[in-house]
């Protein structure tokens, strides 16, 4: 009886004295829960942050890599969006074959040529394109106009030689004018842009001598590609001059394409 005394006594105590007891011990526990989450939210978003922070600053390559991920993260070459799909990179071009090098080569002539036959398009893309250069498409056109121009000539080998050095000697010409007005480029981009321009001019080249074209009608022929040649360039020289030195710099460009115009008239 005693123990069973002891028992009533025990549960037929104050109870509300033991609830206040119960929910104070309840919103303890809550908030100490509450402290947990947050403390594992935090320590969650940390991790991503390391995580980020470990693949925008880390420089190490990884082997497994494709080569063409590693050039377009790596920050040297921006590539746009859209000519990722048109642009070929091979991994390794050493065991590439013949042909697959001519293939890639000639694609990105004709990519180059059809920003200079339609010379409208984003600043992205022409500073992407005057970046990548290539002396491959400029020596093919300008060998390309000098032996048209040599076919009606009774000095043929003359005639190929000062071409090839109105160009070449233009070219370095027209760099140093840039140079020194601040353009920030180099003498292979100037020759490049230059080159790939003077497709206008090899098609009004092309006419004029097998098609016997004379008078006012060849002269017209001659003075639109010529413009066309030149509206090219400069479009393409606006993304590397300032607004100040713009015409200082294409100014030269100018007397290049209307010095070869006069060949062509005069051939």
């Amino acid at each position: 009886m005693e123990e069973g005394n002891d028992f009533i006594d025990l549960t037929g105590g104050n109870t509300e004295q033991d609830n206040e007891k119960l929910t104070s011990v309840d919103d303890m526990i809550m908030s100490n829960v509450k402290e947990l989450d947050n403390y594992n939210i935090n320590l969650s978003t940390q991790r991503e942050e390391n995580i980020a922070d470990q693949k925008v600053f880390s420089n190490k390559p990884n082997e497994n890599e494709p080569l063409t991920n590693k050039i377009e993260n790596s920050g040297v070459i921006q590539v746009p969006e859209e000519e990722k799909n048109k642009t070929i990179l091979i991994d390794n071009t050493l065991n590439e074959s013949i042909l697959a090098t001519i293939y890639r080569d000639l694609f990105i002539i004709y990519i180059k040529l059809k920003y200079v036959i339609k010379p409208y398009g984003s600043k992205e893309k022409k500073n992407y394109h005057i970046k990548q250069w290539d002396l491959w498409g400029p020596l093919l056109l300008n060998m390309f106009l000098a032996c048209t121009l040599a076919f009606n000539s009774d000095e043929k080998s003359q005639m190929i030689i000062l071409i090839f050095v109105i160009f070449w000697v233009g070219g370095v010409i027209i760099f140093l004018n840039a140079y020194f007005l601040g353009v920030k480029s180099s003498i292979f981009q100037i020759l490049c842009l230059l080159g790939y321009c003077l497709f206008p001019l090899n098609l009004s080249a092309l006419c004029v001598t097998f098609l016997k074209i004379k008078g006012v009608l060849r002269f017209l022929i001659v003075l639109i590609t010529c413009l066309w040649s030149i509206y090219s360039s400069n479009d393409f020289l606006d993304q590397l001059t300032n607004n100040d030195q713009r015409y200082l710099v294409e100014y030269p460009c100018i007397l290049f394409y209307l010095y070869i115009a006069w060949f062509i008239i005069s051939s």
